[in-house]
């Protein structure tokens, strides 16, 4: 196992301004954590940045990944959540950002991902385990893989009161969790999303991404 390692890079594509990662690498699981702090051109007329929380693992039998297509830049998610969807409502919400990974899936050439009703009260049960917590820290995978059978299981996680696309291009500038977005090993996938704070009209959401092949 290698010891825990720290960085702080800057970032000068879209509006990320910067990225911390600690990363944690064993024979079958790999997991990094990244806090990204963004401008959102929506709300840039505040001039406060809007911090998005990341996380991403994965663990699979064995060892060793392909299946990622690869790209020399993040690409710019091109989506955005329609109107009439009550972002304030968590489930809402879930199923709108599974959307919008499905749509920066199909805009780098991957298939879609079918949702796995099977995945999504573990994903909200994942979720509702971070209320409250300072860091988004990935709780073990195996146990994914006992409540729906599967090889290959992957978590993206996420906390912002952002909308689902801002989440969608976060996760598209980290390469870890781009690395799980874009998969083609992942075939299946499910979004759970619980309050952690905010407004009744703004609430901050934590969610978790979970895919298995």
């Amino acid at each position: 196992m290698r010891p825990w390692t720290a960085s702080l890079r800057p970032w000068t594509a879209g509006l990320s301004l910067w990225t911390a990662s600690l990363r944690l690498w064993t024979a079958d699981v790999r997991c990094r954590i990244d806090v990204v702090a963004r401008l959102p051109t929506r709300l840039a007329v505040t001039l406060v940045a809007a911090a998005a929380l990341l996380a991403a693992c994965s663990a699979m039998p064995g060892g060793g990944r392909d299946g990622t297509p690869e790209l020399t830049a993040a690409p710019e998610a091109t989506w955005t959540a329609p109107g009439d969807v009550d972002l304030t409502d968590p489930g809402q919400y879930a199923a709108a950002l599974e959307d919008g990974v499905n749509a920066a899936r199909a805009q780098v050439g991957v298939p879609e991902l079918e949702h796995d009703d099977c995945l999504q009260p573990v994903a909200v049960e994942r979720a509702a385990a971070l209320v409250g917590a300072p860091k988004l820290v990935h709780a073990p995978l195996p146990p994914v893989r006992k409540s729906c059978p599967g090889g290959l299981v992957a978590e993206n996680l996420s906390r912002t009161a952002n909308p689902p696309q801002d989440v969608v291009q976060a996760w598209l500038d980290s390469p870890s969790h781009r690395d799980n977005l874009v998969s083609t090993e992942v075939q299946r996938g499910a979004i759970g999303c619980v309050v952690d704070g905010g407004t009744v009209e703004a609430p901050v959401l934590v969610c978790s991404h979970l895919f298995l092949d």
